[in-house]
């Protein structure tokens, strides 16, 4: 037998990590559970296990919250499109390589690996330059 989830499954899946209950449609409060963009020189890997994240010392980078708005399914594919833009501290010197990755973690530092993806160009970030996702520019998907 294969495994496919169901367009309900993956919408309530999608509410529940990335909107509170406020939002979510749902009875449970899921307001404690915040979501920090990554920057990353290769991919994370679906165990974390090759997270190549920018390093917090000497490049005045960490981690920023995230926020999504409504989640809803179209076309039985179901998403969530972020509702702010993410602003990364301007870079204090060069990063060791090309950011080509992002990920989404459910803590600022440290924390589990949520999501993760590709760019769809890779970036080059040099001293003083400030990288930053528009809103509505990063999209989570299910199907």
């Amino acid at each position: 037998m294969s495994n496919a989830a169901s367009n309900y499954l993956e919408l309530t899946t999608l509410k529940h990590i990335l909107q509170n209950a406020s939002t979510n449609g749902a009875a449970y409060n899921t307001a404690s559970l915040d979501v920090y963009v990554s920057l990353h020189t290769g991919s994370p890997a679906e165990d974390d296990s090759g997270a190549n994240e920018i390093p917090t010392s000497g490049y005045n980078y960490a981690r920023e919250q995230v926020t999504f708005g409504d989640v809803a399914t179209v076309a039985n594919v179901t998403s969530a499109s972020s509702n702010v833009t993410v602003t990364f501290g301007q870079a204090s010197s060069d990063y060791t390589a090309p950011v080509t990755h992002i990920g989404m973690y459910d803590a600022s530092t440290s924390g589990n690996l949520l999501f993760y993806g590709a760019l769809a160009t890779s970036k080059t970030v040099t001293s003083g330059d400030v990288f930053q996702i528009n809103s509505g520019s990063l999209t989570i998907t299910l199907d």
